[in-house]
């Protein structure tokens, strides 16, 4: 019976956590937006990022260092106590919670697997200047696809193929390569395991913001600027859209207008410095820590207060 009411209540501490946090999210990140926004697209796509994932981070923490110690450290063993019918009911909600968020994480990878694997079937690897592995695919394949997180590859369409020039297929396989470099593809999979309604214009937004980035990442001087733009010019007549857990040259078709424009005027446009925000991430966790060591033991103990509530 320990056991039960030790995962009832860590359980119920996390959705008590996560729900509100995730609601608050989804109401603030608008206005929170507009500030954000003139920052260089990294910069804003790492922080839409964070602020997306922020509740599942923050339940999780919170759950390991302080409800589950206190518990575990402060509950007797010996009582006979049951589990509650609060924790009992909460616990049930954050597990329809997790059990959402990792059958859409195994339904989204296991469609994009089997995807590729459809992709690759008709496929040939190609000897390409670039560090991943590229492959030439059939007509069924999107135009420009990038594929994977352990191991990420590229698969180009043969429509592609024959629209991009060399110069044009070059740039567009760079910004398959930031992509990788930033695990976008990764965050994909993890935005799915984060279940909660109301959070698709978040991750649109961050979407874009990566894109933008990918850009950023892969033009080093206007001719490339212009071969980007050309590239994703000639690949929005193959279609836009790119299927479960992949990146693409051209993702949705929503900031086209954006970023070719971006790209045309790429001298007079370029991102912010990010070094000038590598340190938030560090100060905050400094913070925190100076924070909550001092006064851990009895945070505890309040803890255990408010789980002895709970369980009533």
């Amino acid at each position: 019976m320990f056991a039960a009411r030790c995962i009832g209540i860590s359980l119920a501490s996390f959705v008590l956590l996560y729900a509100p946090l995730s609601a608050a999210v989804g109401l603030v990140w608008k206005p929170l937006w507009r500030h954000v926004r003139p920052l260089s697209p990294r910069v804003s796509a790492n922080l839409l990022f964070a602020i997306r994932l922020a509740p599942l981070a923050a339940a999780a923490v919170f759950t390991l260092l302080f409800s589950l110690p206190s518990f575990l450290l402060l509950e007797p063993r010996s009582t006979n106590e049951s589990v509650g019918t609060a924790p009992l009911l909460l616990g049930s909600c954050c597990l329809m919670l997790l059990a959402g968020g990792i059958v859409r994480t195994v339904v989204a990878q296991a469609r994009t697997s089997r995807a590729v694997a459809k992709w690759l079937a008709d496929s040939t690897a190609i000897e390409a200047d670039n560090p991943l592995p590229v492959f030439r695919a059939g007509a069924t394949a999107p135009a420009l696809a990038l594929a994977g997180v352990r191991a990420p590859k590229v698969l180009v369409s043969e429509a592609a193929f024959s629209l991009l020039t060399p110069q044009e297929l070059r740039i567009a396989l760079e910004h398959e390569v930031a992509h990788v470099r930033s695990c976008d593809n990764l965050k994909r999979l993890l935005f799915r395991l984060a279940v909660f309604p109301g959070m698709k214009a978040l991750e649109d937004a961050w979407a874009e913001q990566a894109e933008l980035a990918a850009d950023d990442a892969a033009v080093t001087n206007s001719g490339e600027a212009l071969d980007l733009a050309a590239a994703l010019l000639k690949v929005s007549r193959l279609g836009s859209m790119q299927p479960h857990l992949t990146s693409g040259l051209l993702h949705t078709a929503t900031a086209l207008t954006l970023r070719v424009r971006r790209l045309f005027f790429w001298e007079q446009n370029q991102p912010a410095p990010v070094t000038a925000y590598w340190w938030w991430g560090p100060s905050l966790a400094l913070m925190v820590c100076l924070i909550v060591i001092p006064t851990y033991g009895s945070a505890l103990t309040a803890m255990h207060v408010v789980t002895e509530w709970l369980v009533r």
